[in-house]
């Protein structure tokens, strides 16, 4: 998320951002990051961040470099690991190529 998009956001567009990342990182009840802590520490961020443009690694080094907001830095650690690509669904594609030449060639 850029410093933009990130200023953007109103406390209930805020609070249903969180909520979804809460939940979609969560396994049996426990989360990596506390909800309620990663609302109010994007609030007061929002108010923090300089005024010009940054990108979500500006973003993540001036967290790093503050050293106060804990659960933003595991929220931009979980960004910056996941996958950009859907390499696994190009692969499903390409074996199924390689099925149906195979069942082709069989006939």
């Amino acid at each position: 998320m850029s410093s933009t998009t990130l200023k953007s956001l109103d406390h209930c567009e805020l609070k249903e951002s969180c909520t979804k990342f809460a939940s979609s990182f969560s396994s049996s009840g426990s989360s990596d990051v506390d909800l309620y802590d990663l609302i109010s520490e994007l609030t007061v961020m929002q108010s923090t961040l300089p005024d010009r443009a940054m990108s979500a690694m500006k973003i993540f080094e001036f967290v790093r470099e503050a050293d106060c907001y804990p659960n933003i830095s595991i929220a931009y650690r979980i960004l910056f690991t996941m996958r950009v690509t859907v390499a696994s669904a190009e692969r499903s594609f390409s074996k199924l190529k390689l099925l149906k030449n195979y069942l082709r060639s069989t006939m």
